[in-house]
């Protein structure tokens, strides 16, 4: 009757009852983990898509910096502080 009354998780656990933050169930330890796990893995993501991010955009700047240094719009002193700054 226990058992029926507060669920598989609780049997036996006479001070504990319901289902807490902190998962005193099964399915609540279960669910925790799971949005670990998902939040984790949004982080990584994000993490790996803004690092992938700022490489392009490095290498177009550098583009555009030679691109202006070859069309005579700077000279090599502003081409080669520009440069530097890019690094």
């Amino acid at each position: 009757m226990y058992g029926s009354y507060y669920g598989f998780g609780n049997m036996g656990r006479i001070g504990i009852r319901g289902c807490g933050w902190f998962g005193v169930d099964w399915w609540s330890r279960g669910m925790m983990i799971g949005l670990l796990l998902i939040g984790i893995t949004i982080i990584v993501l994000l993490a790996v898509h803004l690092t992938r991010r700022k490489r392009s955009d490095s290498h177009e700047a550098m583009a555009i910096l030679k691109k202006r240094y070859a069309d005579g719009e700077i000279d090599r002193e502003t081409y080669e502080r520009m440069k530097k700054d890019l690094s």
